[in-house]
Formats: C-alpha cells, structure tokens, sequence
C-alpha cells in the first residue's frame, strides 16, 4: 500500500515538474523573442480580417497538436479598424482565463498579441464571399460580444452561444450576419468543427499572408 502511494506521489511530483519546466521555457523563449509583422504587413490589414496564431504554453501547443492541422495554429481573433490603436487595430477574441486574467471576449492590444505569438505562426485571413463594404460588420458584431463580456465555453460546445470558445466566435459571426456557415457538415465529426483549417478554407477565405509557410 505505502509503495503503492509513493509510486503515486512520485508521478504527480514529475508530472508537476514537468508542466513548470514546460511553462518556465516557453517564457524564457518568449521574452528573448523579436518576432513581428512587417510594416508592408501592417499596410495590408484591413477590418474584419481574422488573425491566426500559435500562442507560448503548454495549452496552445496542446491545442495546435491535437488539430493534427497543415499550419500549426493555436488561436484566432478579430481585426477592428482604430484610429487611436497600435498599429490602426483593435483585437477581439475569446479566451479562457487559464491563459488571461479574464475569462471569456476581451480585448488586447496588437503588440501583445504579437509577443504572445510564437515565431512564425501568424496568418491572417480574410472573408472573400462578401463585398468589402459589409466585412465591417464582422469587426462591428465582434465589439457588440466584447460589450456583453460573453463568457468562454469551456465544454466547446457549438449549440449554445451563450458560451463561446475562440473559433466560435467569429464562427457565429460570420454565421449570423451573412449566413455563412463555414463549418457546414462538420458538427458531427469529431473536433472537425472546431479544427482552424475551416479559416482558412479557399471556398471562402483569402490567405493575406501566412508566416507558416517560413517554417
């Protein structure tokens, strides 16, 4: 019984170790890191485009394996145009506050968005099935969650809005506002519908530019 309990121990203990270790390196790496867009990049945005990433951590490389995807992503948020904001843009996603100190849409600031990004991860997408002038409405409906501080859906799941993870958020956008479902067929394969490669489906998005290709 007593050695039982030690091997026990003994596993939590390294586990523990283990998750620290992870978490401690992934910080020194990312507080050496330079990593950032290019001012022709920054010159391309425009709102309502979505930007993808690989964030530091244990969970975001969790997440980015377990999609088993073509590009090694982790994370997408929404491009709002602002005249007073770094770089002309506002981000809005949806997080778990294992990773923010807030739990659900929030707001953060392009340059921490950049720092939170691993080296060459990021890609930004843009909605091609609809005319320029009404892609503002994803930027404009992305604002309306982030005034209501919807709460993140920690159960993933895809029939209650009342929770969102963070595809589901511009999932449900681009759903209601244009009726677009671009996880159409997929609510019954497994982790399918909530797989990153959906925004980057040439039946509706355009690549604008994709740091994963350098890798």
């Amino acid at each position: 019984m007593k050695k039982g309990l030690a091997t026990i121990l003994v596993f939590i203990a390294a586990f523990v170790l283990f998750l620290v270790t992870y978490d401690f390196r992934s910080e020194q790496k990312q507080q050496f890191e330079t990593y950032d867009l290019t001012a022709e990049e920054y010159g391309m945005l425009q709102d309502g485009d979505l930007i993808l990433r690989n964030g530091y951590g244990l969970v975001s490389d969790a997440i980015a394996n377990s999609m088993n995807e073509e590009f090694h992503v982790s994370h997408v948020a929404v491009l709002v145009k602002s005249d007073t904001a770094p770089h002309g843009f506002r981000l809005i996603h949806c997080i778990s506050q294992s990773l923010s100190a807030w739990d659900g849409v929030q707001e953060q600031s392009f340059p921490r968005f950049i720092r939170d990004s691993q080296r060459n991860s990021i890609m930004v997408v843009r909605l091609k099935v609809v005319p320029d002038s009404g892609r503002h409405l994803i930027s404009q409906k992305a604002l309306e969650y982030l005034d209501r501080r919807v709460p993140f859906d920690h159960a993933f799941d895809i029939e209650d809005s009342s929770h969102l993870y963070c595809s589901e958020l511009p999932w449900l956008i681009i759903k209601n506002e244009f009726g677009i479902d671009i996880f159409k067929d997929k609510m019954n394969e497994q982790k399918d519908h909530m797989k990153f490669s959906n925004f980057w489906n040439p039946d509706y998005f355009e690549v604008i530019f994709n740091h994963n290709t350098r890798r």
